[in-house]
């Protein structure tokens, strides 16, 4: 049943007082002027706003100004995902950006805006809400929380070119030489995660949906023996493939500016084989026997999870990016997207000796039937060739 508000029920109230009172009274023009008082009181209340007392929502710094400060390194990982030495590291690295000396708008402190937005980069579901935030910095909800966010965002973005680098021609010559007897002249790991999206897009959702029946943005990423990130591309929709994605961006256009003569990169099967980028065999394979096949793949394998651990890593420190809680209705909200993700690995490489060191299992690893349909074109490549038989050759397979 409706609920009635109380001022339209004074107002029916009114008027069963105003047709009782007619009823009873016998003198036609007293009858005509007790009704008119009626509808000018009538007026008077419908013209008049019902309006609630408002409340104001208390807001607390608490928790970040007592709790949060007098948590020992654990408990203030867990919930800024850094320790307390490298949010001071990263605070110094941003303070000076331009994004918080700006004088149009009162800002927050920087470091409360620091650890506003490590802790959005490093929660997802429900606890990452907005208000559920602001309510537990202490902030106003109608703003601050994601302008906040996006100054981080924007300072971060400033020192990409300093975290995620690739390696110099020097610096490759001494990774060439330190593989020489594991993958001679691989310098680094590369494959795609997508990053899943909290909700479907409004702008050409379909192209989002990607093969496991989510909407989400590619992240295609490189990283050296020490789990480095150092090349990433952002951006593509997660129905495209990762092949495609490979080749649209710099490192698959140009490889020749990244690697020297000789030189290549691993990637699993999803990838076209070529002289600079060495994959597994596929199932469909003749090349060679299958006990020597499997060796190579179980032996590659073994080299190439490292950028599946990297991923791993990443998605478990900035849980953000597990289900990424940005709403993309425009092109600006894909931007921010790919902003957020491209901090996030910014972020990982600066705390990269701080983080646990994950166990290199098989758990990481995608099935390749799904990404790789056996009905493709074998193909032959002298680079895996060459590789193929020095790893035969190194355990007699």
């Amino acid at each position: 049943m409706p609920r009635v508000s109380k001022k339209l029920k004074l107002v029916s109230d009114i008027g069963e007082y105003a047709a009782a009172t007619a009823i009873l009274t016998e003198d036609e023009g007293e009858i005509d002027q007790q009704i008119l008082e009626y509808f000018e009181i009538i007026a008077v209340i419908q013209s008049q706003r019902c309006s609630v007392p408002r409340i104001r929502v208390p807001k607390s710094d608490e928790w970040y100004l007592s709790v949060l400060a007098s948590y020992d390194d654990t408990r203030f990982k867990k919930y800024l995902r850094v320790t307390r030495f490298d949010f001071g590291r990263i605070l110094e690295m941003i303070r000076c950006h331009s994004v918080f000396q700006e004088v149009t708008k009162k800002q927050i402190p920087i470091e409360k805006q620091l650890a506003i937005a490590l802790y959005k980069f490093g929660t997802n579901g429900t606890a990452s809400g907005v208000g559920n935030v602001a309510a537990l910095f202490g902030v106003g909800d109608g703003g601050t929380v994601m302008m906040s966010v996006r100054r981080v965002i924007k300072a971060l973005l400033h020192l990409k070119n300093d975290w995620i680098k690739w390696p110099s021609q020097e610096d490759r010559k001494v990774i060439e030489n330190s593989m020489e007897a594991e993958l001679p002249k691989c310098i680094g790991y590369i494959d795609g995660s997508h990053i899943n999206l909290e909700e479907s897009p409004n702008t050409d959702p379909e192209s989002y949906f990607d093969r496991k029946q989510n909407y989400s943005i590619q992240l295609q990423a490189v990283c050296d023996n020490s789990r480095k990130i150092i090349n990433i591309f952002v951006g593509y929709p997660g129905s495209t493939h990762d092949a495609r994605v490979f080749s649209n961006s710099k490192i698959g256009k140009h490889p020749e500016l990244f690697l020297s003569e000789g030189q290549w990169i691993a990637g699993d099967s999803a990838y076209p084989v070529t002289d600079k980028v060495v994959t597994p065999f596929r199932r469909n394979s003749n090349f060679g026997n299958e006990r020597q096949r499997k060796g190579f793949n179980k032996y590659f394998a073994s080299y190439r999870v490292k950028i599946e651990c990297t991923f791993g890593v990443l998605k478990e420190t900035f849980c953000s990016l597990k289900e990424l809680r940005v709403r993309i209705n425009d092109e600006g909200g894909h931007k921010l997207a790919c902003e957020w993700i491209s901090a996030c690995c910014i972020l990982y490489n600066i705390i990269l000796e701080s983080l646990d060191k994950p166990s290199e299992g098989d758990d990481y690893f995608e099935d390749e039937d799904e990404i790789n349909p056996p009905h493709h074109h074998v193909y032959r490549n002298a680079k895996r060739e060459e590789i193929f038989y020095f790893v035969i050759n190194k355990f007699g397979l």
